[in-house]
């Protein structure tokens, strides 16, 4: 059975009261099929209680977390790259307002399909750990599938709590923190790590709790989670995975099988897309790397004022990122896209701002040409651009420019540039502890992003493209970081 899916265009049922009984028949039929839609309706009369206790019922429901994590990965990873500066909305019928960030409000159409996916995601898995697993047949199974699905379910409430400043954690719940809706995932990814889960999904665990522990600004777990992360694997990529049959990548949606010019990428980051170029938009997400654990040692080297040590560490990510380890080779694409009004030549040279010296090799030409991509990591950062950092904002800088590079259409430009979405119209109408006044209704946006669309200006000038704005200097400049900078 093919998965009815959700896109970011659906509205219905953006909170996270969800019917259990539905939430149950979603889990189980997708051990047969692929996760239906939660949403849909049906019929009260009928209940899905003589499924639970059904022989392989938790493992039916673990497949169903999984696929459900594709959808929340592929969703938030699109959208947010368009809210930030990765990305520039040119055609494509998703909000006008994602590149006016101060604009995004609670009403927005396209927030439901953002905000929707990681709250079911937490409440299929939280379902099937409460109510499914207690009823398995097979329990001596049950405790690795449960960590797995802690796993998930720490994976969603993380990327809740990156993206959302207010969050409710649960049906009708008054809204938690950004730091408390990261603790909770903090808590399930150290369950996952600690559990009998497969090797594979704690070594995630151990991965994914690097990210959660940078994200919260504990500068010491973080950089011990990194440091053992590392020793696992050092070439290490779990990304999210689609398949032709049930659920293309969105991303490849929009940036590949294009033909309105629909989505254009920055000018200095034009050579990074389409990040995604399988022709059957099975291209996977990349959702925690090794890279990242490198740049996280980088940054706690900044706030400790070690510019020798983050020198290093931001090489040992450049090294993997451009690298063939851990299959981060380059694949041909033949891209259509016309790039019109868009800078598509070779010999374009980008400034990142009209202070920025004009370099080369940032730009690819299109328009039927075959064009070098390399889909889990690339940078265009040298060692020799490292070794002449000499400030700490100089260092600052560049960190944000590798993740902006390393991360492009991950879903983690926006996080990182500081701006969190205000939660769905639907959660703000049916939770009686929620408003549309309140905490999470209303966009975050730091002073220090420029206003309107700037973030997506540049002007071409003969054979040079100027960014209006160099985002990763202002982030340095106003110390932007998870962790404190001297």
């Amino acid at each position: 059975m093919k998965r009815i899916r959700r896109t970011l265009f659906d509205r219905r049922h953006s909170g996270i009261a969800v019917t259990m009984l539905s939430l149950l028949a979603a889990l189980l039929l997708a051990g047969g099929c692929e996760l239906i839609d939660p949403t849909e309706v049906r019929n009260p009369q009928v209940t899905d209680e003589s499924l639970l206790g059904q022989p392989g019922s938790l493992q039916a429901a673990l497949q169903g977390v999984r696929n459900e994590f594709t959808n929340v990965v592929e969703n938030i990873a699109y959208f947010t790259d368009v809210v930030a500066d990765n990305y520039d909305n040119v055609a494509t019928f998703i909000s006008p307002s994602a590149d006016f960030s101060r604009d995004i409000t609670w009403s927005d159409l396209t927030l439901p399909g953002v905000y929707t996916p990681p709250q079911y995601l937490r409440a299929y898995a939280t379902f099937a750990i409460n109510n499914v697993a207690p009823k398995e047949p097979d329990q001596a199974g049950a405790p690795a599938r449960i960590g797995e699905l802690r796993f998930y379910r720490g994976m969603a409430t993380l990327m809740l709590g990156e993206n959302w400043a207010f969050a409710p954690l649960e049906p009708n719940a008054a809204p938690s923190t950004s730091n408390q809706i990261i603790d909770a995932a903090i808590a399930d990814l150290n369950a996952a790590l600690t559990s009998s889960a497969p090797q594979s999904i704690r070594t995630a665990a151990q991965f994914a709790l690097a990210r959660a522990y940078h994200a919260r600004g504990n500068k010491t777990q973080a950089v011990a989670a990194a440091n053992a992360a590392l020793a696992l694997s050092s070439t290490y990529v779990f990304s999210a995975p689609f398949d032709a049959q049930t659920n293309t990548n969105l991303a490849w949606t929009f940036a590949v099988a294009r033909a309105l010019n629909d989505i254009q990428p920055l000018p200095r980051l034009d050579y990074l897309d389409p990040k995604y170029t399988d022709a059957t938009g099975t291209s996977p997400i990349p959702v925690l790397k090794a890279e990242e654990m490198y740049l996280i040692l980088a940054e706690a080297a900044i706030s400790d004022n070690n510019l020798a040590q983050a020198k290093t560490h931001m090489k040992n990510a450049i090294t993997l990122a451009t690298g063939t380890a851990g299959g981060r080779t380059v694949v041909s694409f033949r891209d259509i896209d016309p790039r019109r009004n868009r800078p598509n030549s070779d010999a374009m040279l980008v400034r990142a701002d009209a202070s920025s010296p004009a370099r080369p090799g940032l730009v690819k030409a299109r328009s039927g040409a075959t064009v070098p991509i390399k889909q889990i990591s690339n940078t265009s950062v040298s060692a020799a651009d490292v070794d002449v950092l000499v400030t700490v904002a100089d260092h600052l800088w560049m960190l944000h420019l590798l993740r902006q590079e390393i991360f492009f259409l991950e879903g983690r430009r926006m996080s990182d540039i500081g701006i969190r979405l205000p939660v769905a119209q639907r959660e703000l109408e049916t939770n009686p502890n929620m408003s549309k006044t309140g905490p999470g209704s209303a966009v975050t946006v730091p002073a220090y992003i420029p206003p309107s669309d700037e973030m997506d200006r540049f002007t071409i000038t003969g054979t040079t493209t100027t960014i209006l704005h160099d985002m990763n200097k202002i982030l340095a400049n106003n110390k932007v970081a998870r962790f404190t900078i001297p």
